[in-house]
């Protein structure tokens, strides 16, 4: 009896040590099981909020990319900026708002800020009264169907200012063509801060860039030329003087110069080619005949193909003549015209702009073209008709003169406030990244 009970509880005993072992263990799955789930779901989670952070921060790049485009483009009826032909066009205060809703600046955590700012940005001439908010504008896709849009609330764009509250400039703030242009407080376009909110779903992201215009091309003389040139007659005049650029063109008092002529060959080939009765007719820096060396040898194809990108009318092939009425005037109304072959032009006709020549130019009649011209071939000046004006610069590939050479009433002028028009053609380019 004695040893049949000890068996007995000894089978009871290693029993139940196997039943404990066994919850053990199934208590240490059900663990590691909902250990799993929970890191996968968690995982899930991250990954599901960070796509949905990637997504707002997607947003917001396109609501910044609605106001690059909308600052860039002064002739163009979407342009939200201030009017860069007025005598005093820009303010330190201004800035706007792009909304996709009325009233969606008051989501900017800093949409009061301007209230205490010490500068007018509202533009009514106070400032800091307790309504001074920038104004606002409608987003470009508010006409869009609502599936379509992109969720980006508001996006706040206004100037970089100093402590002084001085408008940051971005350019050639020395006038030196060998030194890369910067910001500065002399030369240049305004720099620009945008701010833009995206949302995806429960996501919000808020992005902060800076932005600057490029400026146009150096240039190193009223005329540039890789070639040679030729003259004749007394009646032309190339003159390297800062010039105003509206009529009478008058010479602007101490202002910097650039030569009449500048190449970077040999200066000698061209001035060897003026007579003694028309060294004075070559005017600008330097003594008569204004005709030097170039500090720079520019590459007027990379040139010519920067301006083509945004080019507002493109011709093709050779031309004589074409209709020039939408060829722009100055101020306000600059375009960049590109013809894809020869261009021949006679009669009287204006522009005012960009005007790229793929082949040769020939310039006969009255043309009077305010900005620049850039040739990749030859140019052909020739003689009868009025004065044909050149009132910015003329940069040529090939060889200015030719069968006709430069004869007749001819006055290219360089003129700087005409070049610093042309910067209101150029697009607004992102310079650093502040991701908040």
């Amino acid at each position: 009896m004695t040893r049949a009970l000890r068996n007995s509880l000894g089978v009871q005993s290693e029993a139940g040590n196997t039943l404990v072992v066994v919850l053990l263990v199934l208590f240490l799955l059900t663990s590691l099981g909902i250990s799993y789930v929970a890191v996968t779901k968690g995982e899930k989670q991250i990954a599901g909020n960070q796509a949905v952070g990637t997504q707002a921060f997607e947003n917001a790049e396109a609501g910044i990319s609605e106001a690059l485009v909308r600052m860039s483009t002064p002739s163009s009826s979407d342009y939200m900026g201030e009017d860069p032909t007025l005598p005093n066009p820009f303010h330190p205060g201004w800035g706007k708002y792009i909304v996709t809703d009325p009233g969606n600046s008051g989501l900017d955590p800093n949409y009061n800020a301007t209230a205490s700012d010490g500068m007018d940005n509202d533009l009514d001439a106070a400032i800091d009264e307790a309504s001074e908010h920038y104004l606002e504008t409608g987003s470009k896709q508010n006409s869009m169907a609502l599936a379509n849009k992109l969720d980006y609330p508001w996006v706040k764009v206004r100037y970089k200012t100093n402590a002084a509250h001085q408008i940051m400039l971005f350019g050639d703030d020395d006038n030196n063509l060998l030194t890369p242009p910067k910001e500065n407080l002399v030369r240049g376009y305004p720099e620009i801060i945008i701010t833009a909110a995206g949302r995806r779903n429960l996501g919000n992201k808020i992005v902060t860039v800076e932005a600057v215009k490029w400026p146009v091309a150096p240039i190193p003389g009223s005329v540039y030329t890789e070639d040679a040139m030729s003259f004749a007659g007394n009646s032309f005049f190339i003159d390297g003087h800062d010039h105003d650029w509206q009529a009478p063109y008058d010479t602007i008092p101490g202002a910097q110069s650039l030569p009449g002529i500048a190449t970077p060959n040999d200066p000698n080939s061209i001035s060897s080619q003026l007579s003694g009765n028309q060294y004075d007719n070559v005017e600008g820096s330097g003594a008569d005949p204004s005709v030097q060396a170039s500090p720079v040898n520019l590459d007027l194809v990379s040139m010519a193909n920067a301006w083509d990108q945004i080019a507002d009318i493109n011709l093709s092939g050779n031309q004589v003549d074409p209709d020039m009425s939408g060829w722009g005037t100055a101020p306000g109304n600059l375009k960049v015209i590109h013809c894809a072959g020869d261009l021949q032009i006679n009669g009287n006709n204006s522009g005012a702009g960009v005007l790229i020549v793929d082949g040769n130019f020939t310039m006969g009649g009255t043309l009077n073209w305010d900005g620049v011209v850039i040739c990749l071939g030859n140019v052909v000046i020739q003689g009868g008709g009025n004065a044909k004006n050149i009132v910015g610069a003329l940069l040529v590939q090939g060889t200015l003169g030719g069968t006709t050479t430069v004869n007749g009433n001819v006055k290219v002028m360089y003129s700087s406030a005409m070049l610093q028009q042309l910067y209101s053609l150029t697009r607004y380019q992102i310079s650093s990244w502040i991701d908040q």
